[in-house]
């Protein structure tokens, strides 16, 4: 039987306690695992564009107080066009900037409904089978 690896997330929030819940959700389901966290938009693109090729997927807060997710976005694409990214959120999808629409993520999560659920849903866009 072929064993698969689970899917490497980079967190990246500026409210620590968010960030830290998050990073229990992830860590506790089944197929993911947490590699790296981060709470400054500019740090986090340094750190993606530098380890993207062991990353199967950036959780990416839209609202970021440096560096709002779209750009943080825009700045991964220039290195790492295909990397999935999912932007976390209090506000409504339809009230992102346009520039989001630029380098569009895979999925817009609301924070408020974030669980093992939305990180499932996940699975087929990230080329796995959907997991129960």
């Amino acid at each position: 039987m072929t064993e698969r690896s689970d899917v490497a997330v980079f967190l990246v929030d500026d409210q620590i306690p968010f960030l830290r819940a998050a990073a229990a959700v992830v860590g506790a389901t089944d197929g993911f695992r947490v590699v790296g966290c981060a709470t400054s938009g500019v740090y986090a693109a340094e750190q993606i564009i530098e380890r993207g090729g062991e990353l199967g997927l950036v959780l990416l807060d839209v609202q970021l107080g440096d560096l709002d997710g779209p750009a943080v976005r825009a700045r991964i694409a220039g290195t790492w066009p295909d990397l999935p990214v999912a932007y976390l959120s209090t506000i409504d999808e339809a009230d992102l900037a346009d520039d989001a629409s630029e380098h569009p993520a895979i999925e817009f999560l609301s924070k408020s409904a974030f669980g093992p659920e939305a990180l499932h849903r996940l699975s087929p866009k990230l080329g796995r089978p959907l997991l129960h």
